[in-house]
């Protein structure tokens, strides 16, 4: 049976937390252009008038109330003229927020990854007692432990373990 041994218990809680944050990134941003870019009061209370609209114009006859049939398809379609007009802009303004939150937050998790691994490229983050041949040297690089698992490939095995256990639970 393979015991491990703790050496490093930030490291390893600290780049589990970075790699989590970036597997669910796109979600994190999605969300966050949510609170900012939802429908106005006006854009909800024109799609309201427009829902009434499209009522009112089902229970007219095409044929018997032609007039005011036409009337009413007139004003519905500029009423959905002015919504799409008003959701493209609200759309395209979230789609720009969250292209560049998520940018930024790639840049944190890198800059926080590549500072992890060039400060405790030395430092194991756990060690394991027992022979592990084939893999040691791989394991261990650049660390100079015997059985260590160093940073490096700490957050390997993080981001790869973390990807396959949170994809079913992401939509």
């Amino acid at each position: 049976m393979m015991q491990v041994e703790v050496k490093n218990w930030q490291l390893l809680y600290g780049t589990v937390v970075v790699c989590i944050v970036n597997i669910l990134m796109p979600h994190l941003a999605k969300y966050i252009v949510s609170w900012f870019y939802s429908p106005t009061k006006e854009e909800l209370l024109k799609l309201e008038e427009l829902r009434k609209l499209l009522e009112e114009l089902n229970q007219k006859s095409i044929k018997d109330e032609f007039a005011a049939y036409s009337r009413l398809q007139r004003r519905i379609n500029k009423l959905e003229a002015e919504v799409k007009k008003m959701s493209q802009s609200r759309i395209s303004a979230s789609v720009t927020v969250n292209t560049s939150i998520q940018l930024a937050l790639e840049v944190l998790v890198a800059i926080v990854t590549v500072i992890s691994i060039i400060f405790f490229r030395k430092i194991p983050v756990a060690t394991m007692k027992g022979d592990l041949f084939p893999f040691t040297t791989v394991l261990r690089y650049p660390s100079e432990l015997p059985n260590a698992i160093s940073a490096h490939v700490w957050i390997i095995i993080s981001n790869v373990t973390l990807k396959v256990l949170l994809k079913p639970m992401l939509p």
